[in-house]
């Protein structure tokens, strides 16, 4: 599966609405925010790094975090967008990923 099927179906799994409510943001900055989260789940403060990146405050971001399981769920996060998180807990596969939304691996 590619990039954007895996970003699809993982968006599918949340009710996005509903997160952007509690949280006070717009469902696309929950998307957006989700993926930045799977992106740096392997960091020491993926929740700063998501709101760094983001614009969407780390107290959001933390709302965020609670409604899809907390930081034990960034790593299937992190697997759905199809990151591979390398020895420095970094998402060494992000460009290739990328790519194969255009039909390059």
């Amino acid at each position: 599966m590619d990039f954007l099927n895996n970003a699809l179906n993982l968006a599918g799994r949340f009710d996005l609405p509903a997160i952007a409510e509690k949280a006070g943001i717009t469902p696309e900055q929950v998307q957006t925010v989700i993926g930045l989260l799977g992106k740096f789940a392997g960091h020491a403060d993926p929740a700063q790094d998501a709101a760094d990146h983001s614009g969407v405050s780390r107290h959001q971001i933390e709302a965020i975090l609670s409604e899809i399981g907390g930081a034990d769920a960034l790593g299937q996060v992190a697997q759905a967008f199809g990151f591979d998180l390398d020895s420095k807990g970094g998402a060494s596969d992000v460009l290739g990923n990328l790519g194969g939304m255009f039909g390059r691996k």
